[in-house]
């Protein structure tokens, strides 16, 4: 359950996503003025992840006791029905609400007689007797005030036969529940993967359990496979936009995965059947793997794989790709019949679970030593930081949590990246500060999460601690930067960084390149607010980025003091040689040059809107 400030900032987020949601659409869907309508777009795109242009499709009403809207994913067969209530306040929800869901929309639907969306209405027809299909009712509200009977309705219609084929279930969704969707693992559809792959015969896989009796172990096949089946494997995979390479690898080693060496190696007659002693293989984590068998077409022995995750070897996997992509079936036939990799396959059944999802990050990890996968790359792949990215994206930036973000960007076409531009010179307008270049639209995970221990810590912490912002078991990032969303919302994110641009920019054309110091003018924002709790910092931020003209009076107090603060910590120690610049940087913020320094900038200034959201003494 979300203790009363997570749950006021998460709100306050869902509010800000609902302001650029209704920006953007309102002009096509003139109900999107009415925020509880708007929520339905929210939880479309944000827990389901639609497309914003094809939500309208699958709202079919939004103030009755019904069915608000609706998801259908085909190929992991699942059908969701959802009740959505948005509450600016803790309203309770009651218990007749949900049971009205519960009862009168499926009764409707078994009787074809659901007259709000014949869409709706046609996919029950199609999956109501066919067993492979999951009904699921969602009742979605952004309050932990429910009644205490709630639950047992959920539990009736669970344990209840409703005469369909398929699985039916039930769940309420509050809050809290809400925010582990929007910062985890939301709705996505799942793609569902098999492909059998081939080798020659019994003799050339192997089990750990079924023929070495080595029990205790996860389950793990060693197989020699034809190159050519995995490269039949991969466009397999392609052709239906699975992820085959798991993310962490395929991250971190960027668009440049085909290896020369190995291309050579393919290439030339005489030595690619030597393939196999060259290469060290690829190493794959599969759900499941089943009983193999014989193709008769193929001659080959064939085990089933069920969603492979290629964890190590993607070099070898792309290059094969690169050298029989443009060859033709005879020649893949005939050509490298006797080109063969061996390939270890790892079952985890139920990845998700704690212990299992240790392992196969330490199987990603050792196995990728030569690639250096770091700790880093783990820690940046929190779902959180996703979600911070696609929210980003929302209000035209580009976070860049993985490096390969970067050669994403740049393959962006000029119309795409002149939008971005657009949209964020828009959303940063009330700070006073205009980007001129695509390229400044673009946010490294890293200097975002500096900027913020700047502002929550002081800019010196900022700087010397800047390896430890995304190292896991680390106090910075277990109480700081993992828990960004917990201190700031999206917008404040966004602004406060840009507040820093502000000043970098401002250094960078100064005299001596030196000042204002940016993570000084963001650290003695932080300072001067005082109580950094969620409650003072949401209160403050929004304050001062609500309006152009309190923006830059903060700014320029900020850059004042930031000036100030030099100017006295180089007086102050002058005589003994220590005030120079450079010196000062690598050291603690001294308390006396700090409060001297906001003493005068205060006697030279009215500052009549700094007073709202400066702590008061």
């Amino acid at each position: 359950m979300l203790n009363i400030q997570d749950a006021k900032i998460f709100k306050e987020q869902i509010q800000e996503d609902i302001d650029v949601l209704q920006a953007r659409w309102g002009y096509a869907d003139l109900n999107m003025c009415k925020p509880e309508y708007a929520f339905n777009y929210w939880v479309l795109s944000r827990i389901f992840s639609l497309d914003e242009e094809i939500i309208l499709d699958n709202i079919t009403e939004y103030n009755d006791k019904g069915i608000d809207c609706f998801v259908f994913f085909e190929d992991s067969k699942e059908l969701f029905i959802i009740q959505n209530k948005y509450y600016s306040d803790s309203t309770a929800v009651i218990s007749d609400d949900v049971a009205a869901f519960l009862q009168r929309p499926l009764s409707l639907l078994k009787a074809n007689q659901y007259k709000k969306s014949e869409t709706l209405q046609n996919i029950f027809n199609k999956i109501k007797d066919n067993p492979e299909y999951k009904i699921t009712f969602r009742f979605f509200a952004t309050t932990d005030n429910r009644g205490s009977d709630i639950e047992q309705l959920i539990k009736e219609f669970n344990s209840s036969d409703h005469g369909l084929s398929g699985l039916v279930s039930a769940s309420f969704l509050g809050l809290s529940e809400i925010y582990e969707l929007y910062y985890g693992k939301n709705y996505r559809e799942n793609i569902p993967f098999k492909y059998s792959l081939g080798t020659i015969n019994k003799g050339t896989f192997a089990s750990l359990r079924d023929i070495y009796g080595m029990e205790g172990l996860y389950e793990a096949y060693y197989i020699v496979t034809p190159v050519v089946q995995i490269y039949k494997m991969i466009k397999a995979a392609e052709a239906i936009d699975y992820p085959i390479f798991e993310k962490n690898i395929r991250e971190y080693l960027g668009d440049n995965l085909v290896n020369n060496g190995i291309v050579d190696t393919l290439r030339k007659e005489e030595e690619r059947k030597n393939f196999i002693y060259y290469n060290n293989g690829i190493t794959v984590i599969c759900r499941k793997i089943k009983a193999s068998h014989q193709d008769i077409q193929s001659g080959l022995r064939m085990l089933p794989l069920e969603n492979p995750q290629i964890v190590n070897g993607c070099q070898t996997v792309s290059s094969i790709k690169k050298m029989l992509e443009n060859l033709s079936e005879n020649e893949l036939q005939n050509d490298f019949k006797n080109v063969y990799v061996m390939l270890k396959a790892l079952v985890i059944e139920n990845p998700d679970e704690e212990e299992n999802k240790q392992f196969y990050k330490n199987v990603v990890k050792y196995t990728n030593r030569q690639n250096a996968i770091s700790e880093k790359a783990f820690s940046s792949n929190k779902d959180v930081f996703y979600r911070l990215k696609a929210e980003f994206r929302t209000r035209g930036f580009s976070l860049f949590v993985k490096p390969s973000d970067q050669n994403t960007f740049k393959t962006l076409s000029k119309v795409d990246k002149a939008d971005l531009l657009q949209k964020a010179n828009q959303f940063i307008s009330d700070i006073d500060f205009y980007l001129t270049a695509s390229n400044e639209v673009c946010i490294p995970l890293e200097k975002l999460l500096q900027v913020f221990l700047a502002f929550v810590k002081t800019g010196y912490f900022a700087f010397k601690k800047k390896n430890l912002l995304l190292q896991q078991g680390q106090d910075i990032f277990d109480q700081y930067t993992s828990q960004i969303h917990k201190f700031l919302t999206v917008d404040n994110m966004i602004k406060l960084y840009y507040f820093y641009k502000k000043a970098e920019a401002e250094q960078k054309e100064s005299i001596d390149k030196r000042s204002p110091i940016p993570y000084y003018v963001i650290g003695f924002f932080g300072s001067l607010i005082g109580n950094l709790t969620e409650e003072n910092i949401q209160k403050a931020l929004n304050y001062v980025f609500s309006d152009k003209s309190i923006a830059k009076e903060a700014y320029k107090y900020l850059v004042a003091v930031s000036k100030n603060y030099r100017r006295t910590y180089e007086k102050t120690h002058s005589a003994n040689g220590d005030g120079d610049y450079n010196l000062m940087i690598k050291r603690p913020i001294e308390d006396s040059s700090y409060q001297f320094a906001v003493e005068s900038v205060n006697d030279i200034g009215d500052w009549k809107n700094v007073k709202y959201w400066v702590e008061t003494k």
